[in-house]
């Protein structure tokens, strides 16, 4: 009889154990542009929230991705977005906001929350329950060349918002070609040009001095590879450790 409770209690407790992970893929379509995405590591919904791979989603919506130590930098259609693993803390053009989730990692995938990142670049967004697809108006991966004539622009810039790192790299790139030498850039008035390396993605250069707490500028100006003069700056925040 013992035997019999035992098994019976054992039964119950399986059946009603079988939903009990947390985030789990599911057969999600994601459409941008009215093109369906293929994804090697299917989506995940969490906590009501559809998870992506970080770059297929990044590159599709037109935005080039740097990736470092948990640190997730993306910049495209004229806008910067920063995202930490396992934080739900995170920075849209230099603003703070918080996440429902945050993203992690599923065996060598990084997933980043698909609303947030669609939403954070300027795309609209749908969810269809009934179907659980999701479509994305106004990815347009590719992004056009600006037209000759057309003003400079920063299309990355980094550090962004407020950091904690006393010594980081600073990065930037232009939305027109720029060419080591044809440019100078600074950082609160200091000249830091000689440093400034490049990897075909962007400059970057480590602040040659710790920064003191407080506000700091970033200025770079010189001309294109076409010709076109430009002088462009951002700041930052360097909070106390």
């Amino acid at each position: 009889m013992n035997r019999f409770v035992i098994a019976a209690f054992l039964a119950i407790t399986l059946a009603a154990g079988g939903g009990a992970e947390p985030a789990r893929a599911q057969s999600v379509t994601v459409i941008v542009d009215g093109q369906t995405m293929s994804f090697d590591q299917p989506p995940i919904v969490q906590a009501g929230r559809v998870f992506v791979p970080l770059r297929g989603v990044f590159e599709r919506l037109g935005a080039s991705v740097v990736y470092a130590d948990g640190l997730i930098n993306a910049t495209g259609r004229g806008r910067t977005v920063s995202l930490r693993i396992g934080s739900t803390q995170a920075t849209v053009d230099g603003r703070p906001t918080t996440l429902d989730v945050a993203p992690f990692v599923v065996g060598a995938r990084t997933m980043v929350p698909l609303r947030f990142v669609a939403q954070s670049l300027g795309a609209a967004v749908d969810w269809n329950d009934a179907s659980s697809t999701v479509t994305i108006a106004g990815g347009r991966g590719v992004r056009p060349n600006p037209p000759a004539g057309s003003p400079v622009a920063l299309s990355y810039r980094w550090p962004t918002g407020t950091i904690y790192n006393h010594s980081p790299q600073i990065r930037f790139q232009t939305s027109r070609p720029i060419q080591a030498g044809g440019f100078r850039a600074s950082v609160d008035g200091r000249d830091v040009t000689a440093g400034i390396g490049g990897n075909g993605r962007y400059f970057f250069v480590t602040a040659p001095w710790p920064l003191a707490m407080g506000n700091h500028r970033v200025r770079v100006r010189g001309r294109t590879a076409g010709g076109v003069a430009f002088d462009l700056d951002w700041t930052f925040y360097q909070a106390a450790y």
